[in-house]
C-alpha cells in the first residue's frame, strides 16, 4: 500500500482509521504510474469524494492503493516524520 511505503520513507502520511478504507484522509490524486484496480471498499469512499476537490487526476486511497510502478502523486499535508 502507498501509505505504508509513505510512511517507510520517513513520511508523516495521516489516516484516521488505520488504514481500512473508511476515513477518506488519505486520498491522493494520481499524476503518474501504475495501481491496482481499486477495491470495492475503495471505489464506495471515493464517490463519496467525487467532485469535493480540484484533483484533475484520478483520485484514490493510499491505505489502499497497491503500487505497481513507480508513481507521481499529489497529497497535501505530507511532511517529513520528525
Amino acid at each position: 500500500m502507498l501509505l505504508h511505503a509513505a510512511h517507510g520513507a520517513g513520511l508523516d502520511w495521516r489516516s484516521v482509521c488505520g488504514g481500512h478504507g473508511q476515513c477518506r484522509t488519505c486520498f491522493f490524486e494520481v499524476l503518474s504510474g501504475a495501481f491496482d484496480s481499486p477495491s470495492l471498499i475503495e471505489e464506495q469512499a471515493l464517490r463519496t469524494l467525487s467532485g469535493t476537490t480540484n484533483a484533475k487526476g484520478p483520485l484514490r486511497l493510499a491505505c489502499q492503493a497497491r503500487l505497481r510502478s513507480d508513481a507521481m502523486v499529489r497529497k497535501f499535508g505530507v511532511r517529513r516524520a520528525s
